[in-house]
Parts: C-alpha cells; structure tokens; sequence
C-alpha cells in the first residue's frame, strides 16, 4: 500500500516514522479555510480533510494521512504567528495559564474517510521577558501553533494528554486509525 503523508512538518513525519511506517511525503498546497460556522472539531477535521483531499486527488490508489494543529485558549484560536510581535504576545497570553493543542487528523483511502480531533491540555508555567526573548531568538517560532514547540521549550509544567498530540499528531490515535484501516 501506498502510504502518503500531506504535511511538510519534519515532527509529523518523525512521529509516522515512530510507528514503522513506509510512507512517501507530499506537501498539500491549500488555503486551509478554517470555517468559523463551523464546531471547532468539525472545522480543525474539515481543514485536515482539505489538506489529505488535496494529495489524494492526484493520488487515489494512495492512503493519505493528513492533520493540522491549532491551539485554543480563553475562547480564541492561535494558529501559526504571522510574525515575531505576534509570537511574543501568544506566548505572553499563555504564561501561567491552560491552554488546548488540539489536532485534526484525516486519513483517505480507497472510498473510505477517517476524521479524528485529539485535544490535550497543556499548562505553562509563568514566563518571563527573558523565558520569551530567548526562546525567540532561538527557536523557529513561526512554523508553530501556538508558537512554541513543546520538543524544545521548557514551558511546560504540565500535560493532560497526549504528549505526541501537542507535537503535531497523536502518535496513539495514529496507531488506532492505521490498525482499523489495515496499515499497521
């Protein structure tokens, strides 16, 4: 089976590999439109599907594995940061507070959809000036939600979840959804 992952992120890919799978990667070039009508799940999966429906347009004898990440706090939605400012205050919000990774997961295959929103909770410990500026000029932020990767920051005291899930995918619902499908 043809195993395709629609993502560029180099911890998607890591964590897919984690799992002993043979796959090729082929990054989906959409708008990714986030509907607001929508119910956040519904729309963080339709996003997903987006991305995966993309890929296996071109490619339908694949199975293509899709997902994206957004993070949730106090009623907003915190994507990638369009810049550095923007980085700043998203992390300034989120010191000493409780905010949801949440990540969409779509999987076509053959005439078949799996959809699946893992969310985990994730506590920052309080950040100062300095917790902030370091971690700016040291690690790319602006490919993150949320603009910080759990991997390689010390933000985090605490976790209710899935840690794989705040990477980028759930490695645990990866294993679940690819067991059904017949992959693993």
């Amino acid at each position: 089976m043809n195993i395709i992952l629609a993502s560029q992120s180099p911890r998607r890919k890591e964590i897919l590999e984690s799992l002993g799978v043979n796959f090729e990667v082929k990054v989906s070039h959409t708008d990714e439109y986030f509907d607001p009508a929508l119910p956040l799940g519904q729309a963080l999966e339709n996003v997903a599907y987006q991305k995966a429906k993309a890929i296996f347009d071109k490619h339908a004898d694949a199975c293509v594995i899709a997902a994206d990440t957004i993070v949730a706090f106090e009623g907003k939605l915190y994507g990638k940061p369009k810049d550095l400012a923007e980085a700043r205050f998203f992390l300034e919000s989120f010191s000493g507070k409780i905010q949801q990774v949440m990540t969409g997961i779509c999987i076509l295959y053959q005439d078949k959809k799996w959809c699946h929103v893992d969310t985990t909770d994730v506590v920052f410990r309080p950040l100062s000036e300095q917790d902030i500026t370091n971690y700016l000029e040291h690690f790319d932020v602006l490919d993150k939600a949320g603009a910080y990767g759990i991997q390689d920051s010390d933000f985090v005291s605490e976790i209710r979840g899935s840690y794989t899930n705040v990477v980028g995918l759930s490695k645990e619902s990866m294993e679940k959804m690819l067991k059904e499908i017949g992959v693993l």
